[in-house]
């Protein structure tokens, strides 16, 4: 494997599991950026460098960047909405009565 293709590999991951762990919700969207960023990347060098044919490694990895995205959107679905959209959940009303 080419070197910086093996850089990018890594990087597209690392951001990744950086948006993944975040754990302050004022910084989770730029690593979800970030992290988006790095994966469209990788996605453009794999369909770049693999115009020829595609080979089972980049098949499985356009596969894991696919997962990643979807990953992401549901992170940011779930954690990125304002406060105020949340609806307070029944049982704390009934506590609070």
């Amino acid at each position: 494997m080419d070197e910086a293709l093996h850089v990018t590999n890594r990087l597209w991951r690392e951001k990744y599991a950086e948006a993944m762990l975040e754990l302050n919700p004022e910084e989770l969207p730029a690593r979800i950026a970030a992290a988006e960023k790095a994966i469209q990347q990788r996605i453009e060098e794999l369909e770049g460098s693999n115009l020829e044919g595609s080979n089972e490694d980049t098949e499985e990895e356009l596969w894991a960047l696919n997962d990643a995205v979807r990953g992401l959107r549901v992170l940011a679905q779930a954690e990125c909405r304002a406060p105020q959209s949340r609806k307070p959940d029944k049982r704390h009303r009934q506590e609070a009565t």
